[in-house]
């Protein structure tokens, strides 16, 4: 993890080192350069008021679509059925959002935070065995339970930098650190195996609490466009995109709460996110401006599993877990600037 860490920022830095301010000097003497003119909108609008310092203020609400987050892990016996187990969580909550920016002439300091206003699923949890050990490919059981998101947040804290290149777009380097926590309860489920059984799973059945942290490196694209040069009834507007790729350490704990003593699962792993989003913002009514915004995240990490049931005198831990999650959602923002 150390070193995937160092990886990142030694790529942070090379974003910021190498690329000098000649090298605009030279794409401005040729190319779109000198049609646009420096500092120029691809549309021919740039609010120069956005880059003199001030503050903004944006609340969104966030809704999650097509989103879920799971674990599996290993056999660490013969035959190594990999996996044995796999659960998976949907997230389609609301979330309402927030964040906070200060923005000099080069640089801003962003910070942002989520949490969710709604706790059911509509898609069911799953929940996958593979038990058969002269089978092992064949999978055994399968469940489905209602779901239910305790709680959700997210805080993400954004360092945008210095763009060495003033071009018709505003391109900045950014680097961060993000932070996510998941904590589901799973309930009135059904359960059903490879041989015909079939049995309900009344009341609350697991309880499964996740984290993940981010430290990312990525860019910050900014362009302002007058859409009345296209189309009259076109709106003035800004769009921002990010792009970023984060070293992540995951922390899972689960607890199984049908079965007996108290059986808890842990996961320990690291791997990587990477993450795209867009804000779109158009209406502009006095302070206040109105748009869109969209946001997709890919998080694959590995590592350690360990089970545990003090009643019952277990305790042992083996490698090979894997945990993983797509994230994606869409939202409409409010933005004040002050």
């Amino acid at each position: 993890m150390v070193a995937r860490i160092g990886t990142v920022l030694a790529v942070f830095g090379l974003m910021v080192g190498t690329l000098a301010p000649d090298v605009a000097a030279m794409w401005l003497e040729g190319g779109l350069g000198p049609a646009l003119g420096r500092g120029a909108s691809l549309l021919g609008f740039k609010d120069e008021e956005q880059r003199s310092p001030h503050y903004l203020c944006t609340l969104s609400v966030r809704k999650y679509f097509s989103s879920f987050t799971s674990y599996e892990f290993p056999n660490p016996f013969a035959p190594f059925q990999n996996p044995l187990s796999r659960l998976e969580f949907p997230i389609d909550q609301w979330f309402l959002g927030a964040d906070v920016r200060y923005s000099a002439r080069w640089w801003a300091l962003a910070i942002d935070g989520a949490v969710n206003v709604s706790r059911e699923s509509q898609p069911m949890m799953q929940d996958s065995d593979w038990e058969d050990d002269a089978r092992p490919g064949q999978k055994t059981v399968f469940s489905e339970s209602k779901c239910r998101l305790n709680r959700g947040a997210l805080l993400d804290v954004k360092l945008s930098l210095p763009s060495p290149i003033d071009l018709w777009l505003d391109a900045r380097p950014v680097v961060g650190y993000r932070q996510q926590y998941f904590y589901f309860t799973t309930y009135d489920g059904f359960q059903s195996d490879i041989r015909g059984n079939r049995m309900p799973l009344p009341g609350d059945g697991i309880e499964f609490e996740q984290t993940f942290y981010h430290i990312y490196v990525g860019a910050d694209c900014f362009l302002e466009f007058n859409g009345a040069r296209l189309l009259n009834a076109l709106p003035k507007g800004r769009l921002a995109v990010q792009a970023d790729y984060a070293a992540v350490i995951a922390t899972n704990e689960d607890l199984h709460l049908l079965r007996s003593g108290e059986r808890i699962t842990r996961e320990k792993s690291s791997g990587y996110c990477w993450r795209l989003g867009l804000r779109a913002l158009f209406w502009r009514m006095s302070d206040l401006t109105v748009g869109f915004e969209g946001d997709f995240k890919r998080i694959v990490t590995t590592g350690s599993h360990s089970l545990t049931n003090g009643p019952l005198g277990i305790d042992f831990s083996f490698g090979g877990s894997k945990i993983w999650s797509d994230q994606a959602w869409i939202g409409v923002i409010a933005e004040s600037k002050f």
